[in-house]
């Protein structure tokens, strides 16, 4: 048990990793962020931190209160991460000519060149910021709440 613990210790740490790395790096950008690796790293956190904390129910007396904050942070991070990736999406197929169709599938509505640079996702910063600000808030719960 202590290496399926330890492997989930260390998922959630590249987690983590995924989601303050992305937004330290990318913080003063204005343009191209990268949402998915942020969803990657929410959803790595969230279902290895789930995992943990039913480890800790199982053979150990949790703080519930804690683990529960963190949660709830963990969940607002991933929902943000998500809309700002599909959102970042639709721009990209917007800019590209592409539209979906009724059948769930995607059509070009004009003869465009295609996607050449970065597609302006500058309206999507303020949820960049409250996923990555939320992630560093999540961070330091982790690391002062005793």
């Amino acid at each position: 048990m202590e290496i399926v613990y330890s492997l989930l210790v260390a998922a959630h740490l590249i987690g983590v990793s995924l989601l303050v790395g992305t937004f330290f790096v990318q913080m003063r950008a204005k343009l191209g962020f990268r949402f998915s690796l942020m969803l990657i790293g929410a959803s790595i956190q969230l279902v290895s931190g789930l995992a943990l904390y039913g480890l800790q129910i199982a053979f150990d007396d949790p703080n519930h209160m804690k683990l529960g904050i963190k949660t709830l942070i963990a969940v607002a991070v991933f929902v943000a991460s998500l809309v700002a990736f599909v959102q970042q999406r639709r721009l990209q197929a917007t800019r590209a000519g592409l539209v979906a169709t009724a059948d769930g599938g995607i059509a070009q509505v004009s003869a465009g060149q295609g996607v050449v640079g970065v597609v302006d996702d500058s309206r999507l910063k303020p949820l960049f910021h409250v996923a990555g600000g939320l992630a560093v808030v999540n961070l330091l719960v982790a690391t002062l709440w005793r």
